[in-house]
């Protein structure tokens, strides 16, 4: 299932607000590597329920890149109940990688 993109910070505010457990992929569409962990987070993101996943591009929504420190593409952030639980700066391309994650988040 694709991720949904959020663009500003009422989208990011419901998307934590409205779900147990988020997921949000900053990354870029210029990024081979960060589409590639997008795509992996989409296949195995699907394999769970009550899990929400959404992407932001750093260059159309800097503002949210900055306030949550994505230093490094991909960045990826999971979230639960609200609150910040898990945070990975660089890529997760294999299976395993993203179960691991995810499983931190629910």
């Amino acid at each position: 299932m694709p991720l949904d993109q959020i663009t500003d910070q009422a989208q990011f505010d419901s998307a934590i607000k409205d779900h147990q457990s988020t997921i949000v992929i900053f990354s870029a569409v210029w990024s081979g590597i960060s589409e590639a962990t997008k795509r992996n987070y989409e296949n195995v993101g699907s394999q769970y329920s009550g899990l929400y996943q959404a992407w932001i591009d750093i260059d159309e929504s800097p503002d949210l890149a900055q306030k949550y420190s994505s230093n490094g593409i991909p960045t990826i952030i999971g979230f639960k109940n609200g609150a910040q639980v898990e945070k990975y700066i660089g890529p997760q391309v294999t299976e395993g990688e993203a179960k691991r994650f995810i499983e931190k988040v629910l």
